[in-house]
């Protein structure tokens, strides 16, 4: 399968314009179509060939229309348009179009039994999603394909508070991570686009950090930025387990919070180990050292970037 016509949507948030930005590499080799809602303030990076086309996302008539022509559909969407629904109808839109090649917006991780059981309202619905681009594969509708790299690991600093020199270090600090810079994420979209057909009808999934802990962390970024950083041990064990008794009543808000800390690092209950799916040569993926992937996001965010509170201080929720 060859590719040429490529349709990013969602080409605003964080991967969708790390993935164009790793296709204008290729100069003429793709022509780039970021499908935009009407209200968007997309704007395509300077001096490039990206063209900008404004469609519902919740009209099958207007996405079809966005999509005619097109040899490949990324979807690049988050938040609630990963929901069933919206997700469905933008495949549909797909297959109805012609499309040859449908990328799914899976990027995170292993759909392990853990991660099933958190409520679609919270997490989407990509296990659903999957399910249904497996079928569509199976019945000769379209191909399509994924990828799956873990929390991106310069978005997901859970714990660190880089401005103040702090950490809190969830459980032991020694429960492997499975995290994947972002920008490793694009280019190996980019190279999935560029030569489609191994990896047509399956998921990839890759890791250039393997083995990697919090504890591993805490000394890179010590290393880095030359400075020692206060250490506060915090309870993941007390933290899962209010968040599950939460999540049983249905305090879905509530129990989020400890249940994405806990998912990471509690050894009890975590559900993110991958490494057994990992196809890293694949898709030509290399190891990056643990210094390298902090050194390239202190150099990409700074280190004044405010803390996100939710995945730095959480604490057992109350039950």
């Amino acid at each position: 399968m060859e590719l040429k016509k490529i349709a990013i949507v969602g080409p605003r948030g964080n991967v969708g314009s790390a993935i164009i930005s790793e296709l204008l590499k290729d100069g003429s080799r793709f022509t780039i179509t970021a499908i935009t809602r009407s209200a968007s303030t997309y704007a395509a990076p300077e001096n490039s060939h990206v063209q900008a086309v404004n469609a519902d996302y919740n009209s099958l008539k207007s996405l079809i229309a966005a999509f005619q022509g097109q040899d490949a559909v990324v979807n690049c969407v988050s938040g609630g348009a990963t929901q069933y629904d919206p997700s469905k109808l933008i495949i549909d839109a797909a297959v109805a179009a012609g499309v040859k090649l449908f990328f799914g917006n899976e990027y995170v991780g292993k759909f392990s039994e853990q991660f099933k059981r958190l409520p679609e309202s919270a997490v989407g619905s990509k296990v659903r999603i999957r399910e249904y681009l497996s079928e569509l594969g199976q019945a000769g509708k379209i191909s399509w394909t994924a990828l799956n790299g873990g929390p991106f690991f310069d978005m997901c600093p859970a714990g660190f508070d880089i401005p103040n020199k702090q950490v809190r270090i969830y459980g032991t600090g020694t429960n492997p991570l499975y995290w994947t810079p972002l920008s490793t994420i694009a280019r190996t979209a980019a190279t999935m686009l560029r030569n489609p057909t191994p990896f047509l009808n399956r998921p990839i999934y890759i890791c250039p950090l393997l083995g990697l802990t919090q504890s591993d962390l805490l000394r890179a970024v010590e290393s880095v930025l030359g400075a020692k950083f206060a250490v506060e041990h915090v309870d993941v064990a007390k933290i899962n387990e209010n968040a599950r008794i939460a999540l049983d009543r249905g305090e879905i808000p509530k129990a989020m919070r400890g249940l994405t800390i806990s998912g990471q690092f509690y050894e009890g209950d975590c559900g993110n180990d991958f490494s057994d799916l990992v196809t890293n040569e694949l898709v030509g993926v290399s190891p990056v050292s643990v210094e390298d992937a902090v050194r390239d996001a202190i150099e990409r965010y700074g280190t004044e970037t405010p803390v996100v509170q939710g995945m730095f201080k959480v604490d057992p929720c109350e039950v």
